[in-house]
């Protein structure tokens, strides 16, 4: 007869888990301190840069009325610049996220040809007088309806049915914002030739 292990009655106690490492961006402290000092020494380079693109070749003698005007021209257009360029990464973040691919950008499925073949259009055939007409929160509205039109127009039957296929909705955005690029680009040579 095989022999038998005899049951104890304490309970069978399991060993801990070991420390699993925690999950960290940065693989040790090195890169972490790299990636900080980089990031520093960017920021102090767009710093410089502000800076230059604010006072850089002001015809105005530097404290005068003129140069601070001028200056604060330079430092509303820095400010459009930091604001477009925050939404176009928030754009391309969103983009990335809902179809979990990493190409697709809003430029590359052909979203800003399309603004830009708009915004042409509108100067086109309205002429300056009736784009000036239209400044402000009526412009506003206007672009973004025809925007948000056109973009279901252009990339809704890709999106359904037996067309719902990323990769063909890829390429089909890439020649689409050539194809409307290149008209844009033609409506302004028409315009200043």
């Amino acid at each position: 007869m095989p022999e038998t292990m005899p049951v104890s009655a304490e309970p069978a106690v399991a060993a801990p888990p070991a420390e699993l490492p925690a999950s960290d961006v940065f693989p040790n402290p090195k890169a972490r301190r790299r990636y900080w000092i980089l990031l520093a020494g960017l920021s102090l380079l767009a710093c410089f840069f502000a800076v230059g693109t604010l006072v850089w070749n002001n015809p105005m003698p530097f404290g005068s009325s003129g140069f601070w005007r001028i200056t604060e021209m330079r430092a509303t257009s820095l400010v459009v610049i930091a604001i477009v360029v925050v939404c176009q990464a928030t754009a391309t973040v969103a983009f990335q996220t809902a179809t979990n691919n990493r190409i697709i950008t809003p430029s590359i499925m052909g979203f800003e040809a399309l603004y830009v073949a708009i915004s042409t259009a509108a100067v086109y055939f309205l002429g300056a007088v009736g784009v000036v007409a239209l400044q402000g929160t009526p412009q506003f509205l206007l672009q973004i309806a025809l925007m948000v039109f056109f973009s279901l127009v252009l990339y809704g039957w890709l999106l359904s049915g037996k067309y719902g296929n990323l990769q063909v909705m890829l390429l089909v955005g890439i020649i689409l914002g050539g194809g409307l690029g290149s008209v844009s680009t033609f409506m302004q040579r028409l315009l200043t030739p």
